[in-house]
């Protein structure tokens, strides 16, 4: 069986049922939403309608006017229990990446982690816990330790050459797979 790009993404159909949100996405997999994860509307009786506005986010209208928007990723989180745990390896793997990348820029301008700390206005252990994948930094953090190593932001948080590709900024598709096929499953 072939399968869609993307589809994995696209949610195909939303239903209202008792128990909450029933969702189904392209690629087969269906998962329920419960009331209780969506406490704006909290209830079936509360519930004006659905509203499927793209295959990327249902609009759940209440009946006191208010909208919640359930993203693809959200709806994902429900529907496959592969998901989060493929999810937290990827963000944990781009934190250890980025540590990497971080410490690498820092020992090539033969700076410590005090100095590289105190010149982005932060604590020496935020760096240590940056550098060792055990924490992501914030978008200021980012701009202050890019300032502080002299070096613009694109090149701290992007590779020149990103996994081998060859060419500067190519980022590899997040699945492993290649951008000019598909991996067909039986």
């Amino acid at each position: 069986m072939a399968t869609v790009h993307e589809s994995q993404r696209r949610i195909k159909r939303a239903n209202a049922v008792p128990m909450g949100i029933e969702v189904q996405f392209e690629d087969g997999l269906a998962g329920l939403i419960p009331w209780v994860h969506l406490p704006e509307i909290s209830a079936r009786e509360n519930l004006a309608h659905l509203e499927l506005p793209n295959a990327y986010e249902v609009l759940v209208h209440g009946t006191g006017g208010q909208t919640v928007e359930i993203p693809w990723d959200f709806a994902r989180d429900h529907a496959d229990e592969s998901y989060r745990p493929r999810v937290q390896s990827l963000a944990a793997d781009g934190r250890r990446l980025f540590g990497q990348r971080l410490r690498r820029l820092r020992d090539e301008q033969g700076v410590t982690q005090e100095q590289v700390a105190a010149a982005a206005g932060i604590s020496r252990v935020t760096v240590v816990r940056i550098e060792h994948g055990e924490q992501s930094p914030k978008y200021e953090t980012l701009v202050a330790l890019a300032r502080a190593l002299g070096r613009p932001l694109t090149e701290l948080v992007v590779d020149e050459l990103v996994a081998g590709s060859g060419r500067p900024g190519d980022a590899p598709p997040l699945n492993g797979e290649s951008r000019r096929s598909r991996r067909l499953e039986p």
